[in-house]
């Protein structure tokens, strides 16, 4: 039986602003789809086999990246990547980097914050 190719990760993300949101995943080159109907409409922020679904907090207090928590890991999604090429995309657009840039010949990695305060690793 042959086995089902699975795209690459997809992650949903509660925001404060979605306006502002989908202009900082912008800067650094998503694409972004606006889906659904009327009362259900979110935003997918698609970049190459990367999809965050971005939703509208109703509460802004609603928002709490798994990263903010006590015990929580030093980012809320990961992504593989060629680290050094991301890496001056991000800094051309201006974008802040919270954790590294760790480089070296083994395993490189950089982590970025969005407005909301989900970290995003990139590593490769």
């Amino acid at each position: 039986m042959e086995k089902a190719k699975l795209n690459g990760p997809t992650m949903v993300l509660l925001v404060r602003n979605l306006v502002d949101s989908i202009a900082f995943y912008r800067r650094i080159g998503f694409q972004d789809e606006l889906v659904g109907g009327p009362d259900e409409q979110h935003v997918h922020m698609n970049r190459d086999a990367v999809t965050f679904i971005l939703h509208q907090a109703r509460n802004p207090e609603d928002v709490k990246p798994f990263s903010s928590a006590a015990g929580g890991l030093y980012f809320d999604a990961f992504c593989y990547t060629d680290v050094r090429a991301l890496l001056e995309e991000v800094r051309v657009a201006g974008v802040p980097i919270v954790n590294g840039p760790d480089l070296n010949d083994f395993f490189s990695e950089f982590t970025i914050q969005d407005v909301d305060g989900y970290r995003i690793a990139f590593g490769g």
